[in-house]
């Protein structure tokens, strides 16, 4: 196993060494000491929204998350000449990972959960910690390059007659994988689509995160204690003083339900430009018997403005999301994240509960579409994850629809493995459609080669496109396994029939990897027919009744989301 890059401690006698001091200093009675908040134990540490994909330069493990509370106990197992309870705390202190990560490249996850994780522990501050800019609340999601290209077209076989013509250009974003890797990244598509469209909707949630876990840090640097049963604690001043200048803080609290359960709250605003943005965000967290065992619900709303109403028309749009989460131990994590884009001027409060619609349990409701008064209207994300947080291994999936108006969701399904011994990642990703996004169940039900061509139609076909993945340590890129051809099930025509006879048919076969695009390479050369060249309902020697069925039998349990 290779070692990871971890901070430097040095040895346990010099600690032990140290601590004397500290504990001969002031004999442990520091109202810091009584009052300081064990952040672990309350709110969910080694939680992160992350493309399970995203890898990030450097060696890092899935840090522990409570060693300065350990570190008082340590000091006064010390000063009480408590040997034995020392050593044990000493030896829980050396910072070793919940597992160890490649040589030298490490999951996005990692890092973003060790980020709340140091705000906890104070080993951050919420300024360098959350180190908060407007982009991360406002980054809007993006499509590979190799991932729905818009595509010229010359005689198009299910042209009949009006619009769309018969030659002319197939638009963004509907034609699901169509080169094998994407050019800008080197990456295998499958993998950069998913790290693109999951950039946004992560960033929010983990600042989010950040911000609820600064309330800690700031009551442990004021020396407040967690609130009582039934109680809160104001903590507007203390988060007003710790984000001056970006932010501005009407609502800091942690409260405490019922006992053993805590509510976290913030509603602020943050200047974008010239332009005044207002958000909220909520916790409600469950702890369980372990630190590494709890649940919980995060709620966040944050205002875009007026500048991209799409459906909304005017009135400007807000993002809403929630993050449902249960961890049942070190290395077993479950995830369910939503979110949408609603239209709305963002002013009348609580922003989530004015503009969305939630189910029973909390969660976003994605059937709560925009019905002239309310509802999302441009985008709506889903995505479930059953995985282990130390390694990111699992089962994952991702779908989104562009518009309230759209009727299949546009799905990702991906199976990551880690192998403990050679630390090499690899998987199988799966791209297709799924049902409307109020009723998806995060599985692909099939494949619409046709999407916005002329004559489209959107018949489920028995298809979908497949991508076996591996990760390139030393290069620090996903690529098609063995950089081979047959790694790759992802070719079609655009037509209804996804096969072209050829003839007068032209496509821009390269769309994507090419600028500017043309069909000048096509219209120059002799033009084949296309056959289909996707995964279908076999595998192996068995044929599935469904592609759903199919893409189980190939190994991926797909989540619920």
């Amino acid at each position: 196993m290779k070692k990871t890059s971890l901070l430097y401690f040095p040895s346990v006698g010099v600690t032990m060494a140290l601590l004397l001091g500290l504990a001969g200093c002031g004999g442990g009675s520091s109202s810091g000491s009584s009052t300081s908040i064990d952040g672990a134990g309350v709110f969910p540490a080694g939680l992160a929204v992350a493309s399970p994909v995203g890898m990030e330069v450097g060696s890092v493990a899935l840090a522990q998350a409570s060693p300065a509370v350990r570190l008082r106990a340590l000091a006064l197992a010390l000063f009480q000449g408590d040997m034995a309870t020392a050593k044990q705390l000493a030896s829980r202190l050396i910072p070793v990972g919940d597992a160890q990560a490649a040589a030298s490249r490490s999951p996005r996850y990692m890092k973003s959960a060790n980020a709340v994780n140091a705000l906890l522990t104070g080993a951050s501050t919420p300024r360098t910690g959350v180190g908060f800019n407007a982009d991360k609340f406002l980054k809007t999601p993006i499509n590979a390059g190799c991932y729905g290209p818009t595509v010229l077209y010359q005689g198009h076989p299910d042209w009949v007659a009006g619009v769309p013509a018969k030659d002319g250009t197939l638009p963004s974003g509907d034609v699901g994988i169509w080169t094998a890797v994407d050019t800008a990244t080197d990456w295998v598509c499958a993998a950069a689509q998913l790290d693109a469209r999951m950039d946004g909707v992560a960033l929010r949630s983990n600042t989010s995160l950040m911000t609820l876990a600064s309330l800690i840090n700031v009551a442990n640097t004021a020396g407040k204690s967690l609130p009582a049963a039934g109680a809160t604690v104001d903590l507007k001043t203390e988060m007003n003083s710790a984000f001056s200048p970006d932010v501005t803080f009407t609502t800091a609290t942690i409260s405490q339900p019922v006992a053993g359960s805590y509510s976290y709250s913030v509603a602020f605003s943050f200047t974008h430009g010239t332009a005044t943005r207002n958000a909220e965000i909520r916790l409600s967290h469950a702890p369980g018997a372990s630190k590494s065992e709890y649940s919980g619900l995060l709620t966040y709303a944050v205002t875009r403005g007026a500048s991209d109403p799409q459906n909304c028309v005017t009135g400007g749009t807000l993002d809403v999301g929630t993050l449902k989460y249960t961890r049942t131990s070190k290395t077993a994590m479950t995830l369910v994240h939503r979110e949408g884009n609603y239209c709305g001027a963002g002013t009348t409060t609580p922003l989530a509960t004015s503009y969305a619609n939630f189910s029973g349990d909390g969660q976003l409701d994605p059937a709560g579409k925009w019905t002239g008064t309310k509802g999302w209207a441009n985008n709506f994300n889903r995505f479930g994850a059953v995985y282990d947080p130390t390694t990111l291994k699992g089962n994952y999936t991702f779908g989104w629809q562009a518009g309230f108006n759209d009727g299949n969701t546009r799905v990702f399904n991906i199976g990551l493995n880690f192998n403990s011994t050679t630390e090499a990642r690899d998987g199988e990703a799966y791209f297709g459609y799924g049902d409307d996004i109020a009723s998806s169940t995060g599985t692909i039900k099939g494949f619409i080669c046709n999407w916005a061509g002329p004559g489209n139609s959107h018949t489920l076909k028995d298809y979908f496109q497949r991508q076996n993945i591996s990760f390139n340590d030393a290069t620090g890129k996903w690529r098609p396994t063995g950089d081979a051809a047959s790694s790759s099930n992802i070719t079609y025509a655009p037509t209804n029939a996804c096969t072209s006879a050829g003839g007068t048919f032209y496509y821009d076969k390269d769309a994507g990897s090419v600028t500017p695009a043309s069909l000048a390479d096509e219209l120059a050369a002799p033009n084949p027919a296309v056959a289909v060249d996707l995964a279908d309902r076999v595998f192996g020697t068995t044929t599935y009744a469904t592609i759903p069925l199919a893409i189980t039998g190939r190994g991926v349990v797909v989540p619920g989301y």
